[in-house]
């Protein structure tokens, strides 16, 4: 059974690989995959196929109905109703429609699940509500940067099939719900987070309150998540075995009890069959508060399995149980291997069963307490592949964290939610208690946290990570000795750098892609420079810790030389407090005035050399006020390129840098300046860098219409290649012996099927479009430049 489920699992990662999806009969597929599976040599094979159909089918289902590019601003006016518990914020709230017909829209709309965001936060809808409304389309996608969070990945894997922002009104409509039982379900949920705040509205950690109770982590503050996830101890945030099994036992316990007490249940039921019976009850019920997650619907299966195993007099800890589960969620949710909960749940489910092989009875403490550290130490590999971050104190913060929660915690809260839900007063006491204890253990962790060396923030490529976590285990396992010199080779991808050297004289520059922003990094062979850190809003988003910082930890940099920071508007600065916050930085330069400033204003005339790297500040001139026009101008010269960074330059602040420097602004790369913002490119600027190429960053379909048509036409009539991040994602450069080598971008790069399509590369410089006389157009040759 384990060789067939793993060839499932490979299967399923294996079309998930594809950069485009094939268009086959997925079901085909299966056929042959049903006769291969009657013989036990075959079975693997057969577990491939299938895998591979499940998987292609599903994908298949999703591209259908995703909104395509070409419908980006249509509008269309629909009746849906409201799925899941709506995220309601102070200026907008966010929330799934679930389609259930059309008033007017495009024949190519086939969406059945759309993310949509309301401004202002009014009407606050509650699941189940049906709804007329007039809605913005746009796309499945998000930002794109090799390392940071893949949110078109996380809209497929979560069967959503495009983003919209609401138009006009909203018409709530009379009459139940178009699925009913769901939305009673997600009613619920709501009831109770609703009841909870009610009931304890001074609780100092109601967003963590409410991810132990009804799985929703939305209304985590920030610093909590940080807390649980550089500890170790974020897999308690997430309702899985751990949860669901106390829960199951505790019924159990109760169960048992009841049966005692009550003669008639004697005859109805034997002891055994009543409990397990009350056990799988109450964990469905508490999966189902949950809302059904990957991790919940793996403990409830493996509970489900794991109690038939007992009923039947078989071994419940066996592989054959852990199959099945894996079976059932890959199979019932292909896309639930993009998922971090399906590895973590399943890797640490594995763990505790090798280490439980060959027990008759259960570990006394002693060697639960062993358990916990191995298990701890053994996601180490996951945590940096998928967090990039390992905690050496995870092992100490598990054994305080999880008895709290499990015994202090997660029973208490329980009780005082369901109290809460039927009058507020008489579950107060109680979230009060859980309350107590959660501020005490989040004291506890950030005391942990101030240990030297408490957390490993690096990143680790996926097929490191894999072999890694294979080691670990191996060197953790007593009874694997004469595997330890293959153990240690294969956890040397933890000590292994992440990116190749860069030579004397040459560096390497990433512009990446923050939306609306601007965030660029720049590194030579020894040091590194981020020019401005993207937006940071008020909804939360804060490009500083999702991109930046991801990307930095993506090239194993550990440290920051020098921020600079071109003009005080947040989509250049807005990140900036993170990536301080997460890495130590030498020096911030800035507008004069500015409080990030410690060695004094960004302003012309500062030079220094990195590494046979010349860098120098040519704009603004000292004293001039803040804004667009004084953005601080940098240049980048290497041995074998130069590239311009301009900020947000415009105006009056161009005329004066070209005056200024005149021809001294030649350079292979110029950064368009304010995002390619209508009139901001003169043509004198032009003339005097001379560029070969053009970056922009921009956000995807943005309010302004950057880049605006006049920079295009004006760097097309020069035959200057154009590279935006809202159409590529991340774009980098290298320099070296052959001149400059440009990078196509993440999106074309790292594409997967579920990423929107990408335009044609721009082509090679000095070709225009459309010169006949010349090489023909086509994608141009990353390469060479």
């Amino acid at each position: 059974m384990i060789p067939f489920a793993g060839a499932l699992v490979t299967g399923v990662l294996a079309l998930h690989l594809l950069p485009a999806l094939p268009e086959w009969p997925w079901a085909v597929l299966g056929l042959p995959a049903l006769a291969l599976a009657w013989h036990r040599f075959t079975r693997p094979v057969s577990g491939f196929l299938l895998g591979c159909a499940l998987a292609g089918m599903h994908a298949q289902s999703w591209t259908e109905r995703a909104v395509p590019a070409a419908l980006t601003g249509t509008e269309v006016t629909v009746v849906a109703t409201v799925r899941g518990i709506p995220d309601h914020g102070s200026r907008r709230s966010r929330f799934i429609l679930q389609v259930d017909e059309t008033v007017t829209a495009p024949d190519a709309f086939r969406a059945e699940r759309l993310r949509v965001t309301l401004f202002p936060a009014e009407p606050r809808l509650a699941p189940g509500d049906r709804v007329q409304v007039t809605l913005r389309l746009r796309p499945p996608r998000g930002l794109h940067n090799p390392g940071g969070f893949d949110y078109g990945a996380w809209l497929y894997r979560t069967g959503i099939h495009g983003l919209a922002s609401v138009r006009g009104n909203l018409q709530l409509i009379d009459g139940a719900s178009a699925r009913p039982a769901a939305q009673d379900l997600h009613r619920l949920r709501a009831a109770v987070r609703d009841a909870m705040l009610a009931a304890h509205p001074e609780a100092r950690h109601p967003g963590v309150m409410q991810a132990l109770v009804i799985g929703d982590r939305g209304a985590m503050d920030p610093d909590d998540w940080r807390r649980f996830l550089h500890t170790g101890t974020n897999h308690l945030m997430a309702i899985s075995g751990l949860h669901v099994g106390l829960v199951a036992g505790f019924a159990l316990l109760l169960g048992r009890g009841a049966w005692r007490r009550l003669p008639w249940l004697h005859r109805a039921l034997p002891l055994h069959w009543f409990g397990a019976l009350v056990a799988m009850s109450a964990a469905a019920a508490y999966a189902a508060l949950a809302g059904f997650s990957i991790p919940t619907q793996r403990a409830l299966v493996m509970l489900v399995l794991v109690s038939v195993a007992v009923l039947a007099r078989r071994d419940p800890l066996s592989w054959r149980v852990y199959a099945g589960a894996l079976v059932f969620v890959v199979a019932v949710a292909p896309a639930s291997v993009l998922a971090p909960g399906f590895w973590f749940s399943f890797g640490a489910v594995a763990v505790i069963l090798v280490l439980l092989q060959g027990r008759v009875q259960p570990p006394g403490p002693k060697g639960w307490l062993r358990i916990q550290v191995i298990l701890a130490v053994a996601m180490l590999p996951l945590s940096l592949a998928w967090f990039q971050l390992g905690s050496w104190i995870a092992p100490a913060a598990n054994l305080v964290a999880v008895p709290v929660v499990s015994f202090l915690v997660l029973p208490v809260l329980l009780a005082g939610a369901g109290l809460a839900l039927l009058w507020a007063p008489l579950g107060a006491p109680l979230l009060w208690w859980a309350d107590a204890w959660l501020a005490l253990l989040l004291r506890t962790l950030e005391l942990l946290l101030a240990v030297p060396g408490a957390v490993a923030e690096m990143a680790v490529p996926w097929p490191g990570a894999v072999l890694a976590g294979v080691g670990v285990v191996l060197l953790l396992f007593p009874r694997a000795r004469s595997l330890l010199p293959w153990a240690g080779l294969a956890c040397l991808p933890l000590a292994l750098p992440l990116s190749p050297p860069i030579a004397e004289g040459d560096f390497r520059a990433e512009m990446l892609d923050v939306g609306q922003g601007l965030a660029v990094v720049v590194q030579t062979q020894r040091h590194v420079l981020v020019y401005d850190a993207g937006p940071a809003w008020e909804d939360g988003f804060d490009s500083g810790s999702a991109v930046v910082l991801p990307a930095l930890r993506r090239r194993g940099i550990r440290s920051i030389d020098r921020i600079l920071v071109s003009h005080e508007h947040m989509d250049h600065r807005g990140g900036v407090a993170a990536v301080v916050s997460g890495l130590p930085v030498r020096e911030i330069l800035s507008r004069r005035g500015d409080a990030l400033a410690e060695e004094g204003p960004c302003e012309a005339g500062i030079a220094w050399e990195w590494d046979g790297v010349h860098f120098a500040t040519l704009h603004p001139p000292p004293f001039w006020d803040s804004g667009n026009a004084a953005s601080c101008v940098l240049a980048v010269q290497g041995r074998h390129g130069r590239l311009l960074l301009t900020g947000d330059l415009e105006g009056l602040g161009e005329s004066v840098l070209v005056r200024a420097m005149g021809d001294s602004l030649r350079t292979d790369v110029l950064l368009v300046p304010h995002h390619g913002a209508a009139g901001v490119l003169s043509r004198g600027l032009l003339e005097a860098a001379a560029p070969e190429v053009a970056w922009v960053s921009s956000g995807f379909d943005n309010r302004f219409a950057h880049p605006a048509p006049d920079v295009r036409r004006l760097l097309d009539a020069r035959c200057i290649p154009l590279f935006d991040t809202a159409e590529r994602g991340m774009i980098w450069l290298e320099t070296g012996p052959g001149g400059i080598r440009l990078g196509p971008g993440s999106r074309i790069e790292h594409r997967r099927f579920w990423h929107p399509p990408v335009p044609p590369a721009p082509p090679l410089p000095g070709h225009c479009r459309d010169d006949a006389s010349d090489a023909p157009p086509g994608p141009r040759n990353p390469g060479a430049m």
